[in-house]
């Protein structure tokens, strides 16, 4: 498995260790307007956008507050949260090695835009990548397919020749509905909810994907 020329990255869980701090970010977010909720549904909602999950409160549990007020507070405990940021390991020698291969990269994640320059400024994110797509630059959302077609097309990819890593059930469905190989990390689920979700294969770390890609 060597032909990859692209590689699409997801970032919370993938490129930065953050998928919890978003978890807590949005129950702290519920929690500040005493909105009582289902907690269980947060997992399904890993690798999705902010909105849709606000969104979903809104429709099914309490409608007193606005989706955007929610993500304003969401926002603002998330920024706290930050503070001790970290990449997931192995993430910064994995780029180094697809650089040295003249490997393409972009960044494809469900986050805002504010998210990702919050992340940029604690740990200098954007130099790594070709293209950024975020939330706001698709109208649909992970699991759907659009915010990998966006980054295949901003990077004038070919999508039998790009590879996916995603951590997330969401993420996988949506890198595989672009038509790329994916890749799941397991940093939010085990490896079997990831192959259940269509991944094409599983690792645990960065060292054992860069073996399994020969690079």
């Amino acid at each position: 498995m060597t032909d990859f020329n692209t590689i699409l990255f997801d970032m919370d869980g993938v490129v930065i260790d953050s998928e919890k701090l978003h978890l807590m970010a949005m129950d702290q977010a519920l929690e500040s307007y005493k909105i009582v909720y289902d907690k269980s549904i947060l997992n399904d909602f890993v690798g999705r956008s902010d909105e849709s999950f606000f969104h979903y409160i809104f429709d099914n549990f309490d409608s007193s507050v606005e989706v955007e007020d929610l993500i304003k507070v969401k926002n603002s405990f998330f920024e706290e949260l930050l503070k001790e940021l970290q990449y997931v390991e192995g993430f910064t020698d994995f780029i180094e090695v697809t650089r040295q291969n003249n490997i393409l990269s972009g960044l494809v994640t469900s986050s805002s835009q504010f998210t990702v320059k919050k992340v940029d400024e604690i740990v200098n994110l954007t130099p790594y990548f070709k293209v950024i797509v975020a939330e706001e630059d698709t109208q649909k959302h992970k699991p759907h397919p659009d915010p990998y077609l966006l980054g295949l097309e901003k990077l004038k990819a070919d999508k039998t020749r790009t590879l996916v890593i995603e951590d997330s059930i969401n993420g996988i469905k949506s890198g595989k509905a672009a038509g790329c190989v994916v890749a799941g990390l397991t940093t939010s689920f085990d490896s079997q909810v990831l192959l259940d979700a269509g991944a094409d294969f599983v690792v645990d770390s960065y060292a054992e994907l860069q073996e399994r890609i020969n690079l």
